[in-house]
């Protein structure tokens, strides 16, 4: 374990605790804190800060310096979410084991063993002894005050699910640092972490199929490729400029990024003041310092997961004389290995060690794809764009400053740091900025041909290109990331050459590529294929932001003018209408008037049971619930289910070009609009209603069953129900299930199997991930106006009325108006100010 203490016994605060986030009532308390020193040792404390506290618990940090405010967010981090922080540093530290034992089928050693491989920690490490005295300056304070907080309740005062454990420890800051640095690996080496403990040089055996065989799969043995990339991860981000602003002056933004309620990705609201300096407002993720959305007096941003690549894949041609040698342009290399060894908890407290070689490339670690492995021929690797990514941190320890769009641009060119994201943002100058400026591995333009060739040829690279893997041939040099003057690692796609636009309508996206970032316009060029795919269909997700956003308002959303005021853009995020219905729905109907009684065949689970029976299908009610809905996923709403359950049974792609469900074909000038010709052959979205009604019925509800009753979360025991859909549905507020988390904390899980390929389980649909931050900001009055809400609320503490609060508030559709001014602050009902301390 790391125990290593940042604080001893008297260095840390002396100070009245704030109200626990249990405590909600509606009192103002203003606490002092005094410590009896003698006179000839009387020093002022290094820091100080004052958090004042507003309605749900949001936290607003105010100091005379920029350590100070820092200080005071490392305090409410823990105070809020500390446990996250402590398990995630057990996770990139290598001591999951060691400390909370193996884990369900060895899950903590698996990790362990995967981090000490991507080797964050001492990347990180290295790169802390040569950060900015900025960076050091945040990490040091807000680490001291996450160690303070602790010093001051102790772990048995902490809340959560860790609260009395002896493994919380204070936290050294190049720790907190190495977090810091593991999040930009998020859509690269962490999606690999499952894949490389298991990889392991072979024992003889036959060949199997690779790159240098030529061979094609067989139905015997499969290539199978996890998916790399979870279902709806990402988010929208709306920026609306002063040309489609009420008025015509300051810009509209819409942070609504969509990321897991448990677990380490969540956002804690926060505001950082310094007067004179800084004063800003947003989210951060868990355990981080700074605001990673937010807005300022004179400039607002969000983020959206961009669709391009952070990481390469490369099928290596082993060496016949060694698997452990790889063969490039006809020459051997020799792979490097590490022995690590990892300690483990068992169930008598007994401790044991386990120890394994692990192998690396030239590009990074030896992985083990389920259907692919580590033959005698062919082993897989991959190069991760972030891992050296520390301009991540210097960045974002800047952004605080900022005013203006030409503020953001400046420090994304600066630093070139964003790891995984789009950045849409606006200001109070009207103007709106997009941008997909996040870290893009940089392959020659024969390199991107030879690449887009293949998956034409060679099925793996398909097969993987499917799952979100680019996987290159690593025989030939050809695929060796190219080195240009400008970019901020060598081999990356400078930011010049990165895909962005600034305007004064509007600009959105929605997690597609970068192509689309308005019905109005294209962003077209030569642009690398890893940046994103250019003349390629959109989502419906995606579709639906563009009716909601269009200058032919066809949503009807911005008024009789056409032009958003800041309440109509807010109102519109929860607008809820599903797309997917607005195209198919009426033409459904049309062909279960027609053709009432359906036959179906017998569906068999995995284990061989009988999962949905043949029989005949009578679709007449479903068909009267689907004539009376509106296409909204709101909780009165009934429709929803039968909708969602008959478009689950078609892949994403059903919804993109002609096909099952579309008799048109996509047309790449009209992006936003086609596919729209419902399809002539009614025979898929009927056997589609049935399967329906079959698996609504086997679920134990009706078939004109509000929205309301069956999805939802749980929040200690109330059951909350819950508007939104899916990517399938098409609406822009997304709720679902997930299981992306990489926490130790105990979470709930969902029902039982009803039927496969459906979301349905007997208790309904219970959501953990989608919408989570949600914050409007309007620059078009005379000031700065905000409204936001965070679904699952500021705290991690389950026993906590915090914890349902802002979810009851996400149900209700009742958003919260941001206090920013300290006006606003001191005026709020639920205002509780405290001021704390230490060195």
């Amino acid at each position: 374990m790391v125990l290593a203490a940042a604080c001893s016994p008297g260095e840390g605060p002396a100070s009245i605790p704030l109200p626990t986030s249990a405590d909600t009532t509606s009192t103002t308390t203003t606490t002092t804190t005094t410590t009896t020193i003698p006179p000839t040792t009387l020093v002022p404390p290094k820091y100080e800060a004052t958090i004042r506290r507003t309605t749900d618990g949001v936290p607003h940090i105010i100091a005379d310096d920029l350590a100070s405010v820092a200080y005071g967010q490392g305090w409410v981090s823990n105070e809020d979410h500390g446990c996250t922080l402590a398990d995630q540093v057990l996770k990139i530290y290598s001591e999951r084991a060691a400390t909370l034992g193996p884990g369900g089928d060895g899950e903590n050693i698996e990790s362990d063993f995967a981090w000490k491989a991507i080797d964050i920690v001492g990347i990180a490490t290295d790169d802390f002894e040569n950060a900015s005295d900025e960076v050091v300056d945040q990490f040091n304070s807000f680490t001291a005050g996450w160690n303070a907080y602790l010093t001051d309740v102790g772990s048995e005062g902490m809340t959560g699910w860790c609260s009395g454990n002896d493994w919380i420890q204070p936290l050294e800051p190049v720790e907190v640092y190495a977090y810091a640095r593991s999040v930009a690996l998020l859509a690269s080496s962490s999606r690999m972490a499952n894949f490389i403990p298991g990889a392991q040089p072979p024992e003889p055996e036959p060949e199997i199929e690779g790159f240098a065989s030529g061979e094609e799969p067989t139905p015997e043995r499969p290539v199978v490729f996890p998916e790399l990339a979870p279902p709806d991860f990402g988010s929208n981000g709306w920026a609306i400029g002063s040309k489609r602003t009420e008025g015509g002056t300051g810009g509209l933004l819409v942070a609504n990024p969509h990321f897991p309620w448990e677990g380490e990705l969540r956002f804690a609201e926060v505001q950082l003041t310094v007067p004179g300096e800084i004063d800003i407002y947003g989210a951060q993720l868990l355990g981080l310092p700074g605001i990673g959305i937010g807005f300022t007096e004179g400039a607002a941003w969000t983020h959206t997961v961009s669709a391009g690549k952070r990481m390469t894949g490369y099928m290596l041609t082993l060496d016949p004389a060694s698997p452990t040698s790889y063969m490039v342009d006809g020459e051997s290399r020799p792979m490097t290995s590490g022995e690590y060894t990892i300690e483990i908890l068992r169930a008598d407290e007994t401790v044991d060690t386990e120890t394994r070689t692990l192998w690396r490339s030239e590009y990074g670690p030896i992985i083990d794809f389920p259907g692919i492995g580590w033959t005698e021929t062919n082993a897989i690797t991959f190069r991760d764009a972030n891992i050296d990514n520390n301009e991540f941190v210097e960045q974002y320890a800047r952004m605080i400053e900022v005013e203006s769009i030409d503020d953001l641009i400046e420090l994304n060119s600066e630093y070139q740091g964003v790891p995984l994201f789009n950045t849409i943002a606006t200001g109070a100058d009207g103007r709106v900025w997009y941008a997909d400026a996040a870290a893009t591995p940089n392959l020659s333009d024969e390199a991107e041909l030879a690449y887009l060739n293949r998956l034409f040829t060679d099925p793996i690279t398909l097969a993987a290109s499917d799952q979100g893997f680019v996987l290159l041939d690593g025989s030939t040099s050809l695929y060796d990331w190219e080195e240009v003057p400008g970019a901020r690692d060598p081999g990356l796609i400078p930011f010049e050459e990165l895909p962005m636009v600034v305007r004064n309508d509007y600009v959105f996206n929605a997690n597609d590529s970068f192509w689309v970032p308005s019905a109005e316009f294209t962003i077209t060029g030569d642009y690398s294929v890893l940046i994103g795919t250019q003349n390629t269909p959109l989502s419906m997700r995606s579709r639906q932001n563009a009716a909601v956003l269009g200058a032919d308002n066809t949503a009807g959303l911005a008024g009789d003018d056409g032009n958003f005021t800041g309440l109509e853009l807010r109102d519109a995020v929860f607008e809820n209408t599903g797309q997917s219905a607005v195209l198919l729905r009426a033409a459904a109907v049309r062909a279960c008037r027609t053709t009432p009684v359906v036959d179906v065949t017998e569906i068999l689970a995995d284990d061989g049971t009988v999962s949905l029976a043949a029989e005949s299908v009578d679709l007449a009610e479903a068909c009267n619930v689907l004539s009376d809905w509106d296409d909204v996923y709101d909780l009165d709403r009934s429709g929803p289910m039968v909708w969602r359950e008959t478009v689950s049974q078609f892949g994403l792609s059903a919804f993109k070009n002609a096909g099952p469900l579309f008799g048109d074909p996509f047309d790449p000038a009209d992006p936003t609009r086609t596919p729209a010709v419902p399809s002539a052959d009614e025979t898929p979205i009927l056997q589609a209603m049935a399967r329906s009604v079959q698996t609504i019925t086997k679920a134990g509800f009706a078939l004109d069953s509000t929205l309301g009753a069956a999805q939802f979360t749980q929040r200690a025991d109330e059951r909350i129900p819950l508007h939104g859909g899916t990517g399938a549905d098409g609406v822009t507020n997304i709720v679902t299930w997930s299981a992306n988390s990489s926490s130790s904390e105990p979470v709930p899980t969902r029902g039982e199997v009803v039927a496969e390929g459906s979301p349905l389980r007997g208790e309904g649909y219970r959501i953990n991930y989608g919408t989570s931050f949600v914050m409007t900001v309007d620059y078009s009055g005379e000031s700065v106006q905000a409204w936001a809400l965070l679904t699952y609320g500021e705290t991690g503490d389950r026993e906590s009325p915090l914890f349902e609060s802002q979810t009851v508030r996400f149900s209700e559709k009742n958003w919260r108006d941001v206090a920013f001014t300290n006006e606003q602050i001191e005026a709020d009902p639920k205002f509780a100010e405290q001021t704390i301390s230490g060195n």
